[in-house]
């Protein structure tokens, strides 16, 4: 409990931090979100449609730019339910600070934590905690823009009770995509991330068959987002994963959100 309540005050302090900060640019947003999994992937994971609200901010300046978000999911269950209908709590945050220039192309030094847990019952407690180092850029060709990375993967996982495993677990590549252009008078973003891990450690895989261990790994989201107001925004997003989500198979969801734009 002292840790959700942790994470919880410390994302609250982010968010209002990133919405007041300072400057060439800075958002913050709550939104609400309904993550809709496909029939397949419900038949072949057993994973279960669920709600979830986030709070979302950002600030980009001279030095580099912060983003992170704060999620809650089945935030009306509390622990002990069964189907993967308990409480949690995701976080992620990434910074790029500029290191440097290569013909007008900025040399960033990139890092992300993502952080997700759960509390169900004794045996399906879990917290997997993904580091990332490395280097990054960001690219423009006119409104569109990419930010790669590279970096080495560092992770920490603890699963009751199969246990636990923490340290150096391969590389891990990906871009963040934004693409805001407008379309029958309306302002519309398209964006897309995307995460590619791989030379992925056994003792991050065991779960998995031996025969059946993936050392590759595919996780990201496309969506479209529509902003009728200044202070409200719409989305759908595609999320999809590949030997990724502690299964082999491919899964795919559909994502509903409405956000309020604080800033």
């Amino acid at each position: 409990m002292n840790t959700r309540k942790s994470l919880l005050a410390l994302s609250l302090l982010a968010a209002s931090a990133l919405a007041h900060a300072g400057g060439e640019y800075s958002f913050a947003n709550v939104s609400a979100n309904w993550l809709d999994w496909s029939d397949r992937t419900t038949q072949q994971s057993g994973k279960q449609d669920f709600g979830y609200l986030e709070a979302e901010g950002g600030l980009g300046a001279k030095w580099g730019e912060l983003y992170g978000f704060f999620d809650i999911e089945n935030p009306g269950k509390g622990n002990g339910n069964t189907q993967g209908r308990d409480r949690r709590f995701t976080t992620k945050v990434v910074g790029r600070y500029n290191l440097a220039e290569v013909g007008g192309v900025p040399v960033q030094l990139y890092g992300h934590i993502y952080d997700t847990r759960g509390n169900g019952p004794a045996d399906r407690h879990f917290f997997t905690q993904n580091r990332v180092l490395g280097l990054g850029t960001d690219l423009s060709f006119g409104a569109l823009s990419i930010k790669p990375f590279f970096g080495v993967h560092n992770q920490m996982d603890a699963l009751m009770p199969a246990g636990s495993a923490s340290g150096y677990n391969g590389f891990m590549t990906g871009y963040v995509m934004l693409y805001p252009f407008q379309a029958f008078g309306q302002n519309l973003m398209l964006t897309q991330w995307h995460e590619t891990e791989f030379n992925r450690q056994d003792k991050f895989i065991g779960a998995y068959k031996a025969g059946d261990r993936p050392r590759v790994g595919q996780n990201g989201a496309v969506a479209l987002w529509w902003t009728p107001t200044k202070a409200v925004t719409t989305g759908i997003q595609y999320r999809y994963a590949d030997q990724k989500l502690g299964s082999t198979a491919y899964q795919n969801a559909v994502i509903y959100s409405i956000k309020y734009n604080i800033k």
